[in-house]
């Protein structure tokens, strides 16, 4: 078999039913709950909005495990390093550098920009407000990162194929919430978490990242 036919859609039929209807939940059942909630008069409070992403977190974890026969590394649950802890901090200042940096730009192109952007979950408590950051945080990268890579990977064989879905997959599910100024900046710093995450292979810097980064948002909402 040539390179061309290795890297058609070969790999795509190999991908186990099971997989491909737990990738689907992992990458789409989110951003189509939000759409729902965008299109309908259903609306979830912050913490029942909390618990469906621990509910479908724990579903594609269980249906991995139970029917794919993952182990826990093979999800992005790998043991970190000295290093990870770097990668962390360094992950976390440069996801807020692309804030920063990118609201110029987007100011000045005159892009729509969502006033509640910077808070998880606006006009509530302060504790429920980490929940979400946490939770948040958590959830999407066990989904986006650590579950969709390592199965893209595992049957693509490409890092840059898997990288490239679940960044595509992320950042079209955030347009269902997020006008277009927002989304840039969101765009980029998924590309940011999915380098990183490509680059080391365990979930803890890009979780301690993203959660990080909430966390001080909503912070910065309470306290700014």
């Amino acid at each position: 078999m040539n390179y061309k036919q290795r890297y058609s859609d070969s790999w795509v039929t190999e991908i186990p039913r099971s997989t491909v209807v737990n990738l689907v939940i992992a990458l789409c059942a989110l951003p189509m709950f939000a759409l729902l909630e965008q299109t309908t008069r259903l609306e979830l409070p912050p913490s029942g909005e909390i618990v469906l992403l621990w509910v479908v977190a724990v579903t594609v974890i269980g249906v991995a495990i139970g029917l794919e026969a993952c182990s826990s590394s093979d999800l992005g649950f790998r043991r970190p390093t000295k290093i990870d802890f770097v990668y962390l901090i360094g992950t976390t200042v440069a996801s807020l550098l692309v804030f920063v940096g990118t609201d110029p730009l987007v100011t000045a192109l005159g892009l729509p920009v969502s006033e509640d952007s910077t808070a998880m979950t606006a006009g509530v408590g302060l504790e429920l407000a980490f929940a979400g950051a946490v939770t948040t945080g958590i959830v999407e990268e066990v989904l986006y990162r650590g579950y969709a890579i390592e199965r893209l990977i595992g049957y693509s064989e490409s890092p840059a194929i898997a990288g490239g879905i679940s960044w595509g997959t992320f950042t079209v599910g955030h347009a269902v919430v997020w006008p277009i100024g927002n989304l840039v900046q969101v765009a980029t710093v998924s590309a940011v978490f999915t380098l990183v995450y490509l680059r080391r292979r365990t979930l803890f810097p890009v979780i301690g990242s993203h959660v990080l980064v909430w966390c001080l948002a909503v912070m910065g909402q309470v306290y700014g």
